[in-house]
């Protein structure tokens, strides 16, 4: 089933509906399993014997997804997201090394320390980017349930 939305400023654009069931979760040996009904399968095809991830969403959420070559995978974007975090705050303390170096030895003088700390801010600026790209990827890949 598709819909149609139409805005002024955007245009119309076509909108799939989805295909949501609420389903009861079985016991089967000592797993638990939960069957897909036929108007998931229809929007996502697939078979008995294919390979899926799953991936745990707290506190409400569980994220299926058919396995392909390269598979998205949450836990490495939250790996990047602490790696680009921690070298964001790695620039702060380069920036706070450089102050006290200039204000104990001043080994450099006022423009350089000046250049050198916007230079590093403009650098932070770039990794801020990236990790706002990040989250924003996380969140797509979590189905906007974050």
């Amino acid at each position: 089933m598709h819909f149609s939305c139409c805005d002024l400023n955007l245009g119309c654009v076509k909108i799939s509906s989805v295909a949501r069931d609420i389903l009861k979760v079985r016991k089967v040996g000592g797993t638990l399993v939960v069957t897909l009904t036929q108007a998931v399968l229809e929007q996502i095809p697939l078979e008995e014997g294919d390979r899926v991830l799953i991936e745990a969403l707290p506190p409400r959420r569980i994220l299926i997804s058919r396995e392909e070559i390269s598979m998205p995978s949450t836990r490495r974007i939250e790996l990047e997201l602490q790696v680009l975090k921690a070298r964001s705050a790695s620039f702060d303390s380069q920036i706070a090394a450089a102050v006290a170096e200039y204000n104990t030895h001043s080994a450099i003088d006022g423009d350089e320390l000046e250049c050198f700390v916007r230079n590093m801010r403009g650098e932070q600026g770039k990794v801020d980017v990236t990790i706002a790209e990040k989250e924003l990827e996380l969140f797509e890949l979590q189905g906007a349930s974050a």
